[in-house]
């Protein structure tokens, strides 16, 4: 009778084993994400009307050193996306990421924030602001919003450069998702 026992309680054991242990234990590390694991990073935002998306699945597997959508620890802490329309980077001044409001304004002096189709925007004049608000930061991951004015470079020089429109360049509805932290 206790080999009944036995044969029938493995039978009911084998048949909850969906894959091996160490299957599990990679599922575990990649879940929660898409084609077969780690989490997605997006980030978006309209530049004068015109929509900007930047999407990378499994974002924990890109490469530290060179990633399409990530933040990096140095000085401070670097934002970076790069979309086929061009780039953006911010850098929060914090020795400390924290849930926050993190600007930058024209009083600090100019400042580059993004390319747009081949054209550079910058914080130039005292009206010109960029703002990113941490609203989340969790397991290596942080979620947000950010807004800003700024002003295109028309032609650099040296010893100064010359800008456009003050303040003709307006970024709004901007998000980031999940974008991974590397140290």
């Amino acid at each position: 009778m206790k080999w009944y026992l036995l044969a029938g309680a493995l039978t009911l054991f084998s048949s909850c084993l969906k894959q091996s242990i160490p299957d599990a234990m990679l599922g575990s590390k990649n879940s929660g994400g898409q084609n077969g694991g780690g989490l997605t990073a997006t980030l978006s935002y309209t530049l004068n009307g015109n929509a900007v998306n930047i999407s990378v699945p499994n974002a924990d597997g890109q490469n530290p050193n060179y990633y399409t959508l990530g933040c990096t620890k140095s000085t401070g802490y670097n934002l970076d996306g790069i979309s086929n329309s061009g780039e953006i980077t911010f850098t929060f001044y914090t020795d400390s990421l924290t849930l926050g409001r993190y600007t930058y304004t024209g009083i600090y002096g100019e400042m580059y924030f993004l390319t747009y189709n081949g054209q550079s925007e910058y914080v130039y004049a005292a009206t010109d602001s960029m703002s990113f608000t941490v609203t989340s930061y969790q397991h290596g991951h942080i979620s947000g919003t950010f807004s800003g004015r700024l002003t295109p470079l028309v032609s650099a020089g040296n010893p100064t450069n010359t800008y456009g429109a003050v303040g003709s360049i307006s970024i709004s509805h901007g998000s980031f998702q999940n974008v991974p932290v590397f140290y």
